[in-house]
């Protein structure tokens, strides 16, 4: 078990581990990004899905069944704070807990594409907490 800092353990690892089927990649062209697009927030280092976020996601997931979406990807992010290599194992553990709850909700495996986008969108500016919180997240996108 490898132990990786900051509050996320194997144990948060492990919880997605059911996500494993998931493709790791980049999301494809045409994917749904909007004002209406669901977020999983998450805690500072944690991957942990917090139980506020499971009935956001099982809303995605009904989306997704409504649209008869062909392809769902995850972009896991994470603020500007700490290492970047951690940083980039985070984001894609989220998305992979955000995975398993899907699945769990009903998406096929094989429709989700996981990609972790690091510090990718970093809204943080020194002094505002609210804006590293909506760095730490997953986006739901849809095709």
């Amino acid at each position: 078990m490898i132990k990786l800092g900051l509050g996320m353990t194997a144990a948060t690892l492990l919880l997605s581990a059911s996500a494993l089927a998931q493709t790791v990649g980049t999301c494809t062209s045409g994917m749904s990004i909007d004002g209406n697009t669901p977020w999983v927030l998450f805690d500072l280092g944690s991957a942990a899905i917090k139980p506020e976020a499971k009935p956001v996601i099982a809303q995605a997931a009904e989306k997704a069944k409504a649209r008869q979406a062909v392809a769902v990807c995850l972009v896991g992010q994470t603020d500007k704070l700490g290492d970047k290599a951690l940083n980039a194992k985070l984001a894609e553990a989220r998305s992979r807990a955000v995975a398993a709850e899907l699945v769990k909700n009903g998406i096929p495996a094989n429709k989700i594409t996981i990609a972790a986008n690091p510090e990718a969108f970093g809204n943080m500016s020194l002094g505002s907490r609210d804006a590293s919180e909506k760095d730490r997240r997953v986006s739901i996108l849809f095709k």
